[in-house]
């Protein structure tokens, strides 16, 4: 490394400590005093976002030297940029939209700043979206049909999308400015503090004895954390650098390890009581408390994990895998031992949104504070001054890619309301799907996967919560139920082919086939693929109805789950035929369904079903057989235990 590089790296690492502390600071202070106002409480929040990116993602992989020298001037534009917004925000506003030509000139830097920073965190396809978007902007007038619109000039187009509150300022970006960076913030220091390995002792030393005890602990833990991060690939490393090694050790193969991860990191994201930052902005879409979109997710969510429960259970009973041995649980036990006061601020902060109907962000602040005291105190792991600046920077590094997301959606967003296109779609969705609710709902699907496989969950979900959550409301779906339907397939983007960027961080922990790891993990989350049909017909799922309704929905979907999954595993303490898959997951998805004669039929179906595999199962079952289907990249491997 040259001198040159070398001060240059130091000084940068520097000044983005600095840099992040100031961006967690001024968010921890507008969260316990109230935010600015909305524009100015979006403009520095970017502001801070953009100054980070080019300060830590060079234009391109590998380049240095004197050629970074170009990302600390785009840093300083960015910074000029976003303290000439700033300080003459009142005086824009004041000019109801009449913008001068240093306003424009800002504008203009802004978005193209903000397209480079979207395609250094995100890579091209968010980017290449707000792109056309804006060219549609330019020029529609000469598109033809339902396309068309009058044409926008370049002065009122950046002047929408840059200088007010319906382009890049848009709830997104609101949201991620008041909400989400609290809770990024909180689940840096909850982790700091300990907590990340706390929940894996504690899974590990209760489910340690039983088989597959380390994907067992990956689904649980990964459940927990996911909940906090709300970010897929950021979960896959936490928690799967653990995992997947510990899986692999137990004699799970290497795809089904990652694609076991891969699936529970993706599930976090459903997981109140935090959720992903998509889950904030649907609360703020439809203008209900944070609390209702906890509701609603509460049963899907439950039953997304415990088809992958029973999936590593029976995958471990298949391969004959065992426990783990009784000393290595006692270490798990003695880690644990005395620390549960880790999951106090958690504890708090669903107790302030709940029982004292607090705001998630002021909820989340006093949380802050509750684990900032409780690292200060504690023996070991204390925080101490230089813990808490690298904190702060783990925090404001994270928030880089729901920053870039939000902001460049909303880009989106803003051509989308100027030319009315948004309307103008979601009519064309519901007459392709010919007035069919079925068929609308396929069609919802296939552009959420398809839009998700480059795609953040939140950019995916804004962007089809404008064009397509519109035309399922329009047709009489529950309003939440649309809005969860889109969010639960950009999520699940994240495990389907043939881009599954959740599957591929997962399989390059273990050293798997990423294609091969992708397809096993869309197999084993195909129960949850169900999920958001059924609870746009019964809207019970979401918590919405009487509580017999409630209750109903929920037994028979979890007895409906158990039934798919054990299908897809093909194992009930012996190796099932085609015949008694096919008639298990017929039986799981009338149950699932919903309805009296459906449920009777699944229970009926799948219950006599899987009495005959018990009646027919051998004594002792010794096999290790595995499931053609899933494919073998390593020979199975028993349990060293």
């Amino acid at each position: 490394m040259t001198p040159f590089n070398r001060i240059f790296q130091t000084t940068t690492a520097q000044v983005t400590a600095l840099v992040c502390v100031l961006f967690g600071l001024f968010h921890l202070y507008t969260a316990g005093r109230g935010p600015f106002s909305a524009m100015d409480q979006r403009v520095i929040h970017l502001t801070f976002g953009l100054v980070l990116v080019f300060l830590n993602k060079p234009i391109h992989s590998g380049v240095e030297g004197v050629w970074r020298l170009f990302d600390v001037l785009l840093a300083l534009v960015a910074l000029a940029v976003g303290g000439y917004l700033y300080l003459y925000s009142a005086d824009i506003a004041f000019r109801l939209g009449i913008a001068s030509t240093a306003d424009l000139v800002a504008g203009a830097a802004l978005i193209l700043l903000l397209l480079e920073a979207t395609r250094r965190v995100l890579g091209w396809p968010l980017p290449l979206i707000a792109g056309i978007a804006i060219l549609y902007g330019f020029f529609g007038d000469k598109l033809p049909g339902i396309l068309a619109h009058s044409g926008f000039g370049a002065d009122r187009l950046i002047s929408h999308l840059s200088l007010t509150t319906e382009g890049i300022f848009t709830v997104p970006l609101g949201v991620s400015a008041t909400v989400v960076v609290i809770f990024i913030i909180f689940a840096t220091f909850l982790n700091a503090t300990g907590a990340g390995q706390y929940f894996i002792d504690l899974v590990m030393s209760y489910f340690g004895r039983s088989k597959g005890a380390p994907a067992k602990s990956a689904v649980v833990g990964s459940a927990m954390m996911g909940t906090l991060s709300g970010s897929v690939i950021a979960n896959v490393m936490g928690t799967g650098s653990f995992t997947i090694p510990l899986m692999k050790r137990s004699g799970y193969r290497p795809t089904v390890a990652a694609a076991v991860e891969a699936c529970t990191s993706t599930g976090g994201q459903i997981m109140p009581p935090v959720m992903g930052a998509a889950a904030f902005i649907i609360a703020e879409f439809l203008r209900v408390p944070y609390l209702d979109v906890i509701k609603a997710a509460i049963i899907p969510a439950v039953l997304f994990y415990v088809a992958l429960f029973a999936y590593v259970h029976l995958e471990a009973a298949r391969s004959g895998l065992k426990g783990l041995p009784e000393e290595e649980i006692r270490e798990y036990r003695d880690r644990r031992q005395g620390k549960h006061y880790l999951i106090t601020p958690l504890l708090a902060l669903v107790g302030m949104m709940t029982l004292l109907n607090w705001s998630p962000t002021r909820s989340a602040f006093f949380a802050i504070l509750l684990t900032l005291a409780i690292g200060f105190i504690q023996k070991t792991g204390r925080i101490s001054l230089t813990k808490l600046i690298d904190i702060f920077r783990q925090a404001g590094m994270t928030m880089l890619e729901v920053v870039t997301a939000c902001a460049t959606a909303g880009i989106i967003i803003g051509v989308l309301s100027l030319t009315g296109l948004g309307l103008q779609l979601s009519s064309v969705l519901t007459s392709l799907a010919g007035g069919s609710l079925p068929i609308l709902l396929v069609l919802t699907m296939i552009v959420s996967l398809v839009l998700g496989m480059g795609l953040t969950t939140t950019a995916c979900y804004v962007i089809l919560a404008v064009l397509v959550a519109p035309a399922m409301i329009k047709m009489g779906i529950d309003p939440m139920a649309a809005h969860m339907f889109v969010f639960f397939f950009g999520m699940y983007s994240f495990i389907t082919p043939p881009v599954s960027l959740g599957a591929f961080a997962a399989a390059g922990i273990a050293g798997s086939s990423p294609m091969a790891t992708g397809y096993l993990a869309w197999k084993i989350a195909l129960p949850g693929f169900i999920l958001p049909f059924i609870f746009v017909f019964y809207p019970a799922m979401l918590m919405k109805g009487s509580w017999p309704e409630i209750l109903s929905v929920a037994a028979t979907g979890l007895v409906g789950v158990l039934f798919a999954s054990t299908a897809l595993v093909g194992f009930l303490r012996r190796n099932l035929n085609l015949l008694e898959r096919g008639a298990l997951i017929t039986a799981g998805i009338l149950l699932i369904h919903g309805g009296l004669v459906t449920d009777v039929l699944g229970m009926v179906l799948g219950g006599a079903t899987a009495l005959n595999c018990y009646l027919r199962a051998p004594r002792t079952n010794k096999t290790d057989a595995l499931d053609p289907t899933i494919g073998a990249d390593t020979p199975p491997v028993r349990s060293q235990f």
